[in-house]
C-alpha cells in the first residue's frame, strides 16, 4: 500500500517559478479580486434596495394625493346628492323649454359650479327628463340610446358611489375620462326621474402626481386591470385607455415593480397604483458603480504586482542561474556564478557554490592523468566481463536444449525430432554466426519464437505462447539474448512445476520512458524472501544454487551496455507466476554501438 504524500512534500516539487507565480495568485490577486467583486455586487444591491425603497415611497406619496382627490370627488358626489332644490327641480316635468330656463336661471346656473377645486375638471349631474335641456352642467339619458359605459360602471347592485374610467362619448372626439359617479336616490318623493352625478378629476393633476418622481415610472390602473393614466396625459385627457396590463413582462422579471391598492373601500375595489422603477437610471448608478470599483481594483491590482514582480525578481533570478550552474555541475562543468550575489541567504549560497567550484577544478587537475589510466583499465575490464557473459549463454542454453531434446525423444520414440532438431540447428547457427552485440527486436523475437516452438514441442499441448509487440518498435536495436534468457528462465523454473496448463505472454510497448518489455508466466512463482534472494543474487558476484543464472547474465549485460539506466525487474506472486522485464530509456534507443563504451567511458 503507498503511503500518501504530505502537503509540504508536494510543494517542493513546485518549480519556484510556479511558487511564486502561486503566492501572487493566491496571496494578492485572488483576494484583492475577491475583495472588489464582494464590494461590487454589495453596491449593486444596496442600490436596488435603496430604489425599492425609493419606489415603495413615492407610491405612497401619489397614492395618498390620488385617495384625496377621490376622496374629495366623493364628498363632493353626496353632496350633490343631498341637495333636495336639485332633485326637486330635476324631477320637475317643464311644459316648455323657456319654463325650464326660467328655473335654470333661478337655481340651476350656478349650484354646481361652486363645488369646483383644483382637483375636479368638471361637475354634471344626469336625468332621464327629458324635458330639460342638455348644457352648461346638465344633461339628458336617451332612453332609446345604449346606457352609457360611466354609469354602467354603478352596477345593478345598491352601490350609490363608483370611479370609472371611460372615453367620454358626449362630444364629437372623444376625451378619456376617471370620473366619481353617484346614484342620486336619497330622497323616494323625487324619484320620477333616474337621476346621476359624475365628478370628473382633473387628469392634468394626475398627471403631475405620476409625473412627479422622475427615476420611477407611475401609473394609476382601474378595477378591470386597465392602465387608466401614467402621467403623461394632459389636462383635456387625450389618448385612450390602455389595454395592456399594469406590467409587461420584462418589467415585472426586472425587480424593480411594486403595486398598492388605492383602498379598502367598495367604491375604489380593485383600482392602484403601480409603479416601475427607471431601468435606465439604475443601470446609470450600476455602470457607475463598476467604473469606480474597476478603477480601484486596477489600482489596488498594478502597484502589489509591480512591487511582487521586481522583489521576486531578485529571488528568482539568482536562483535561476545557480540552479543552471548545478546542472552544469552534473555534466562536469564546474564554472563560477558571475552575477551579483547579494547580502542575503542566496547570496550565501552563490558565495559558497563558487568556492566549491574552484575546489573541485583543483581536485580534478590534480587527479586528472590518473583517472584516465584508471579509466582505461575500467574498459579493459569492462569488454573482457561482456565477452565472457556473452559466451556463457551459449553452452548453457546448449545444454538445456540437448537436455530437453533428450527428454522428448525418450517419450516420443525418435519419432517427432525432426523439426526440433531443425529448430536447434537454426538457433546454434544464430548464435554462431552473428558477432554483432545489438540485433534488432524483430530479429531478437524471431530467435526467441524458435526456443518457444522447442518447448512447445515438449510440453505438447499443456503449453502455450503470446506475443503482444507494437510494430512501431520491431526495428529497434536490443542487446542480444536479452529476452530468450528470460523465456528459458520462465520455462525452466516457472513452469516445469506445473501440472496443468502452461503459458507464457511476452509484451513489448513504446511509452513515455522508452522501450517496455516483460516476460510473464503462470508458474509456481516465489514468495518475498526468495524474491528477495534472487533480487540480491543478480547483484552479487556469487552463484546461487538452484539457478537463475539467465536472470544474472541478462541482468549483467544489460548494465554493462546502459550503464545503471537499464534494470532487470521483478514481480512474483506465490501460486500465480512471475513477471520479469526491463525498460529501455529513449535516448539509448537511438545509440550506435560504437558509442555505447564511449559513453561508459565519459561517465
Amino acid at each position: 500500500m503507498k503511503r500518501r504524500r504530505s502537503l509540504i512534500p508536494r510543494l517542493n516539487d513546485i518549480p519556484l517559478k510556479r511558487k511564486f507565480l502561486l503566492i501572487y495568485l493566491l496571496c494578492v490577486l485572488l483576494p484583492i479580486m475577491t475583495i472588489n467583486l464582494f464590494f461590487y455586487f454589495r453596491t449593486l444591491s444596496d442600490i436596488q434596495t435603496r430604489e425599492q425603497e425609493n419606489l415603495g415611497r413615492s407610491l405612497e406619496r401619489a397614492r395618498g394625493e390620488l385617495i384625496g382627490m377621490i376622496d374629495e370627488s366623493v364628498a363632493l358626489s353626496r353632496s350633490i346628492a343631498a341637495d333636495d332644490s336639485l332633485y326637486q327641480a330635476l324631477d320637475r316635468t317643464y311644459a316648455s323649454p323657456s319654463e325650464y330656463y326660467a328655473v335654470y336661471d333661478e337655481s340651476l346656473r350656478d349650484k354646481l359650479t361652486r363645488y369646483m377645486s383644483a382637483n375636479i375638471f368638471e361637475v354634471r349631474v344626469y336625468t332621464e327628463n327629458a324635458s330639460i335641456q342638455n348644457g352648461s352642467n346638465y344633461g339628458v339619458i336617451d332612453d332609446g340610446e345604449k346606457t352609457p359605459e360611466w354609469i354602467e360602471s354603478l352596477g345593478t347592485d345598491s352601490s350609490a358611489i363608483a370611479v370609472a374610467a371611460y372615453m367620454d362619448e358626449e362630444t364629437h372626439d372623444p376625451r378619456r375620462r376617471i370620473s366619481v359617479i353617484g346614484r342620486m336616490d336619497v330622497y323616494s318623493s323625487f324619484s320620477t326621474y333616474s337621476k346621476y352625478s359624475r365628478v370628473d378629476l382633473d387628469l392634468g393633476r394626475i398627471s403631475a402626481i405620476l409625473n412627479r418622481e422622475r427615476s420611477v415610472k407611475l401609473r394609476l390602473v382601474d378595477d378591470r386591470n386597465k392602465v387608466a393614466a401614467d402621467g403623461i396625459g394632459g389636462r383635456d385627457g387625450e389618448g385612450v385607455l390602455y389595454d395592456n396590463p399594469a406590467f409587461t413582462p420584462e418589467e415585472e422579471a426586472s425587480g424593480f415593480a411594486l403595486e398598492q391598492p388605492l383602498g379598502n373601500l367598495g367604491y375604489v375595489q380593485g383600482w392602484k397604483v403601480v409603479g416601475i422603477a427607471d431601468t435606465h437610471y439604475i443601470d446609470g448608478l450600476r455602470l457607475e458603480s463598476m467604473r469606480s470599483i474597476l478603477w480601484l481594483g486596477i489600482i489596488s491590482t498594478i502597484v502589489p504586482s509591480l512591487l511582487i514582480f521586481f522583489i521576486f525578481r531578485s529571488y528568482h533570478t539568482r536562483v535561476k542561474h545557480l540552479y543552471r550552474h548545478m546542472e552544469k555541475v552534473g555534466d562536469q562543468r564546474f564554472d563560477p556564478i558571475v552575477i551579483p550575489e547579494g547580502k542575503d541567504e542566496i547570496g550565501g549560497l552563490i558565495r559558497a557554490f563558487n568556492v566549491m567550484a574552484e575546489r573541485i577544478r583543483s581536485l580534478i587537475d590534480d587527479v586528472y592523468k590518473l583517472e584516465i589510466r584508471q579509466k582505461n583499465l575500467e574498459l579493459d575490464r569492462v569488454r573482457t566481463e561482456l565477452a565472457m557473459l556473452q559466451s556463457q549463454v551459449n553452452p548453457h542454453f546448449l545444454f538445456n536444449t540437448l537436455n530437453a531434446v533428450m527428454i522428448v525423444c525418450a517419450k516420443n520414440g525418435y519419432l517427432e525430432v525432426t523439426e526440433i532438431v531443425k529448430n536447434l540447428s537454426l538457433l546454434m547457427r544464430q548464435l554462431l554466426g552473428r558477432p554483432d552485440d545489438r540485433v534488432a527486436l524483430e530479429e531478437e523475437l524471431k530467435f526467441t519464437r524458435m526456443y518457444l516452438e522447442i518447448e512447445k514441442f515438449r510440453f505438447g499441448d499443456r503449453f502455450d505462447y503470446r506475443f503482444e509487440v507494437e510494430p512501431a518498435a520491431m526495428q529497434l536495436r536490443i542487446p542480444r539474448m536479452s529476452i530468450q534468457p528470460l523465456v528459458e528462465n520462465a520455462c525452466k523454473h516457472g513452469l516445469q512445476a506445473r501440472k496443468d496448463e502452461r503459458k507464457i505472454g511476452i509484451t513489448v510497448r513504446m511509452t513515455g520512458e522508452g522501450l517496455e518489455l516483460s516476460v510473464r508466466d503462470n508458474g509456481i512463482g516465489m514468495n518475498e524472501s526468495r524474491l528477495r534472494e534472487v533480487e540480491a543474487f543478480m547483484d552479487s558476484e556469487s552463484s546461487l544454487g538452484g539457478g537463475s543464472v539467465g536472470l544474472r547474465n541478462v541482468h549483467r549485460r544489460l548494465e554493462l551496455f546502459y550503464r545503471r539506466d537499464v534494470r532487470l525487474r521483478l514481480r512474483s506472486e506465490e501460486g500465480k507466476g512471475t513477471e520479469v522485464g526491463f525498460t529501455i530509456p529513449s535516448f539509448w534507443l537511438h545509440a550506435d554501438d560504437r558509442n555505447l563504451y564511449a559513453w561508459d567511458k565519459e561517465a
